[in-house]
């Protein structure tokens, strides 16, 4: 009983997870063993991390439509 929400959800939050856990590395990764051009990877870490909060928010708008999309149909087998 898979919607295209529930699928979107699924997907968004793994990159999402992914993207956050990626930039906090890289970050730690950058700060302890790149001591130049800070910027770049200060830069590169907060679009990473700032992208993965936005699909997990997204995610979020999809588990609800694919849960009131599951009610509904409950609703509708059983009237």
């Amino acid at each position: 009983m898979s919607n295209s929400h529930f699928e979107k959800w699924l997907f968004k939050t793994i990159l999402g997870f992914l993207l956050i856990a990626g930039g906090i590395l890289f970050m730690y990764y950058s700060l302890t063993h790149n001591r130049g051009n800070w910027l770049m990877y200060g830069l590169i870490c907060s679009f990473g991390v700032a992208i993965g909060v936005y699909l997990l928010s997204g995610s979020a708008v999809n588990k609800v439509k694919s849960d009131m999309i599951k009610k509904q149909k409950q609703r509708q087998q059983s009237t």
